[in-house]
């Protein structure tokens, strides 16, 4: 079952995550909510405390359409410079250029706790970043300039708000149309 994304600045976004030290089946089904979630949400990326978790995992997308899950991860070298336009599940609607380096190495464990290493560069660069700076306690806006966060952080106040409200006015589960996705 999907998970619901949570809207930044909740504090799950702006605290950094605790590693990840069971790797059982808790782990297992945190990932498949987590990709439920991203799918639903048609994402490229997503970390735990996107949905709610502060644990250091996150899945991340290549340009194939195939993705990955990082657990633990740590940037060990970074190289370059470049400038994408960046997006956020957490984030609606925004989209802006954001600066990030061009080439890392990254050190991270999968789901069974083994440990690997991967040289990314280009756009899967940018999306190990993201998902990283998630679990760091960041999100892209933190890398824009004060009077863009200021005038985004506006918005997803009021779009934290709304939800607030329509949730509030949503009918009670027992009562929503069968074949409802989300509670």
């Amino acid at each position: 079952m999907a998970r619901d994304i949570v809207i930044w600045p909740h504090k799950v976004l702006t605290t950094s995550t605790q590693p990840v030290t069971d790797f059982g089946p808790a782990l297992e089904k945190l990932l498949e909510e987590m990709a439920e979630s991203m799918a639903e949400a048609k994402g490229i990326g997503i970390a735990a405390n996107q949905v709610g978790v502060p644990l250091r995992v996150a899945i991340v997308g290549r340009e194939d359409g195939t993705s990955f899950e990082i657990v633990n991860p740590q940037i060990l070298s970074k190289q370059g410079s470049i400038k994408l336009e960046e997006g956020c599940l957490s984030v609606p609607d925004v989209w802006k250029k954001c600066p990030r380096v061009e080439k890392v190495k990254v050190r991270y464990q999968d789901k069974a706790a083994q440990w690997h290493e991967l040289e990314a560069e280009g756009r899967l660069a940018h999306v190990l970043q993201h998902e990283i700076d998630h679990l760091d306690g960041h999100v892209f806006v933190d890398h824009l300039s004060s009077v863009d966060r200021t005038l985004i952080l506006e918005r997803m106040r009021k779009l934290q708000k709304s939800l607030a409200r329509q949730k509030d006015e949503a009918p009670p589960p027992e009562q929503k149309a069968k074949g409802s996705k989300r509670s």
